[in-house]
């Protein structure tokens, strides 16, 4: 199998080990809102050269070489003007990642979902609602809300799912209140993430980074 050569619904950027064995691991990118695969895909150097990494690419043209996992409404970033958009573009990150997984025969066991800004709204939603699929899963500068999610949910699934979430205090896009609603809607689904907040605008600081890649190697 070429890996570049994944029949998937998403484009996509690769990068595997020369020998793939049943114990690799992999990390898979959901960018921003506005940004492609290209975004993340360089933060794949930070992991195990024995790891496969995969970075996706959104659905939703957005212009100027950008793509969105749903439309937008900056007047108001908790309703989306397309709700259904979450749905397929949820079912596509899915069945992205499960084609990669088997077609590339990767340890299913050792998946792990990493998101920006919207992509990390995707990574939980994704991860919530299919949380078998992943080992971790890590929400940079993003957000998603308790309410919305709670009914497609069961708790007892979910308790054991392993979550980062990273928040900058001072982003200008989205603001750390949404960070801290994040945290407590997660704890009251019953999860228990690791909750960290930076000294950072909309971007994932030094620091970030650093605790990040600690967490990922604390599960393994």
């Amino acid at each position: 199998m070429n890996p570049n050569e994944i029949n998937i619904p998403l484009s996509y950027k690769i990068r595997v080990p020369e020998k793939i064995t049943k114990n690799t691991a992999s990390i898979f990118f959901l960018h921003g809102y506005g940004s492609n695969m290209n975004d993340l895909f360089s933060l794949g150097q930070l992991f195990p050269d024995e790891w496969a990494i995969i970075s996706l690419q959104a659905p939703l043209p957005t212009g100027f070489g950008g793509w969105a996992w749903a439309e937008l409404d900056y007047n108001n970033l908790k309703e989306l003007p397309k709700p259904e958009q979450r749905y397929s573009s949820r079912d596509s990150i899915i069945e992205s990642i499960n084609t990669c997984v088997t077609e590339l025969h990767l340890d299913p066991s050792r998946v792990h979902l990493i998101g920006f800004s919207q992509g990390a709204a995707f990574t939980l939603f994704c991860g919530l609602t299919n949380p078998k699929m992943f080992h971790g899963l890590v929400a940079l500068c993003g957000f998603i809300e308790y309410k919305k999610v709670k009914d497609e949910i069961e708790p007892s699934k979910i308790k054991n799912l392993k979550i980062f979430v990273g928040s900058g205090i001072i982003d200008e896009v989205i603001p750390i209140h949404l960070g801290r609603m994040t945290e407590r809607g997660l704890r009251k689904l019953g999860t228990k993430p690791v909750y960290n907040e930076y000294n950072a605008g909309h971007t994932i600081s030094n620091d970030c980074l650093n605790d990040l890649l600690g967490w990922i190697q604390s599960i393994q």
